[in-house]
């Protein structure tokens, strides 16, 4: 009988024995495709680690580029102030020009200061020519 048990616990641990070789080689083909996992992660963190890299490269790119337009622009923005409060001061003068022109040609037509008389056709083709002068000053305006 001691032969038997000896047999039967040899057959167990047999069979064991075989179970382990099998679950071993499941393990190590989850092993192996972690492994390939793991490259292609690896792989994957190199490239994402290099577009990060480009990224704040063109971000510092894109800064300076910006710095740049800003200085460029605060000039152009300077240049266009002067030429505003200029532009003003000359339409300030012309507006000036006009009134007085306004004023002396219907000054003139209240002084009768002339030393010849016109004629009644005379006066009247002069008075068109004002009212013509002054609606286009006043339209100029």
């Amino acid at each position: 009988m001691d032969a038997f048990y000896s047999l039967l616990v040899d057959g167990l641990l047999a069979l064991l024995l075989i179970t382990v070789i099998i679950v071993c080689s499941f393990v190590y083909r989850r092993l192996g495709t972690i492994k390939e996992g793991q490259a292609e992660l690896r792989l994957l963190v190199d490239q994402l680690n290099h577009a990060v890299v480009e990224a704040q490269r063109s971000v510092a790119n894109l800064k300076q580029s910006a710095s740049e337009v800003e200085g460029r622009l605060q000039v152009e923005t300077r240049k266009a102030s002067v030429l505003a409060d200029e532009l003003g001061l000359i339409t300030e003068a012309g507006n000036n020009l006009a009134d007085r022109i306004e004023r002396g040609l219907t000054g003139a037509r209240g002084q009768s200061s002339e030393p010849f008389a016109e004629t009644g056709t005379e006066q009247s083709q002069d008075k068109k020519q004002q009212k013509e002068i002054l609606s286009a000053l006043r339209e100029a305006r």
